[in-house]
């Protein structure tokens, strides 16, 4: 076997066959230590020798590094730093594999959750994370691209002592045109999939939506929110927490009949409503009161609102955008979708929650969810 069809099949092994002085056109970089592995290759801390300046290689199978390279050309061209995506500063071959050189951050949302003994991260907290996902996928959006694999894992924080609450999107290596997405599409992980993925319905940027709602979760709860075991248990769980689908989304999808005929009567299946998941994309939801806070502005010396205002300093300020579809009514905001369909918490913590986000007292309301049993 050829020594570079070696180090592709040993891609996922030993880093031994990884060189430790790598050698670009203009740059060599000296190895350091490993920083992660994921399916098709993995990713080493290096320093650059002419300026001792950290950097990040990842290593990736030629086929699914070509990939991900033209995915990141098209996302670095849209100005990496403000729209909160990884920066890729070069990329070569090293034998058979394909070399991304991109800054190196700090830490993932996984592992600053797990340096906090797995304490929640309060609403305050929350806030410019999700703001700043919320503008990484209007750019992607305005590219045309879907990530296709957001997750706790996938969330970075640039620097958590210095910028404690400054993130990017980072791996585009299952990154989609928009065009290119398929009904039967093998794309998110279980625990982060959208429905309509499950249900082979036609797919567009709400994907991505859905699994920014269950990071946003998974902050609040320390942990994944929803379970990962298969993808029974996990539809079984949205069910129970928010009900079923919608009948226009269950009519359009390919795998409805085959994955709910283990648990449901027909007519159980269309007697259920829900919110429909597609209800908001992420212009309209940048706007929304919990980024701008508007609704706090009345309460200026209020401790909370204080420490609310320079945690979100970390964001760029967001450019008012005309949403592409008619306006609607305050209660159907993405919001609603996020904190009804995903953020399912006991009644005194969703009265809080509702209070700080939009000071509407008709959402200190409580929908309280009655447990749902299968026939």
């Amino acid at each position: 076997m050829a020594p570079h069809q070696r180090i592709e099949r040993d891609i996922q092994g030993s880093d031994d066959l990884l060189p430790v002085i790598l050698k670009s056109e203009k740059i060599t970089y000296l190895r350091e230590n490993k920083l992660g592995q994921g399916s098709f290759g993995k990713v080493l801390h290096y320093k650059i020798q002419d300026t001792s300046e950290d950097v990040a290689v990842k290593f990736i199978k030629r086929k699914e590094g070509l990939k991900e390279l033209k995915m990141l050309k098209k996302i670095n061209a849209f100005d990496p730093d403000k729209n909160c995506f990884l920066k890729m500063l070069d990329h070569f071959e090293y034998k058979s594999l394909i070399c991304v050189v991109s800054e190196k951050l700090d830490q993932t949302l996984s592992d600053i959750i797990l340096k906090r003994n797995q304490r929640p991260f309060d609403v305050c907290e929350l806030r410019p994370v999700a703001q700043q996902l919320l503008v990484a996928l209007r750019a992607l959006k305005t590219i045309g691209l879907v990530h296709c694999d957001i997750k706790l894992n996938n969330v970075m924080f640039v620097n958590h002592q210095s910028y404690p609450y400054k993130v990017k999107l980072i791996d585009f290596g299952l990154a989609r045109e928009k065009t290119s997405l398929r009904r039967i599409s093998n794309i998110q992980i279980v625990g982060y999939k959208a429905p309509e993925v499950v249900f082979g319905c036609p797919l567009d940027e709400a994907v991505d939506m859905w699994s920014v709602g269950c990071v946003l979760a998974g902050m609040y709860k320390a942990k994944h929110f929803y379970p990962r075991t298969c993808l029974y248990d996990y539809i079984a769980s949205i069910i129970h927490m928010q009900g079923q689908p919608p009948d226009n989304v269950l009519f359009k999808g390919k795998r409805v009949y085959g994955f709910f005929k283990q648990s449901f009567t027909l007519d159980d299946l269309l007697n259920q409503r829900a919110t429909d998941i597609n209800e908001d994309q992420s212009d309209e939801a940048l706007n929304h009161n919990f980024f701008t806070m508007k609704h706090l502005s009345e309460r200026t010396k209020d401790p909370y609102v204080t420490s609310a205002q320079e945690i979100m300093s970390v964001c760029e300020p967001v450019t008012t955008m005309q949403p592409d579809a008619p306006n609607r009514h305050p209660e159907h905001s993405v919001f609603q979708i996020v904190f009804e369909k995903i953020f399912i918490f006991s009644g005194h913590c969703h009265a809080q929650i509702y209070d700080l986000l939009c000071g509407n007292c008709e959402w200190k309301r409580v929908v309280r969810h009655k447990r749902r049993f299968f026939r």
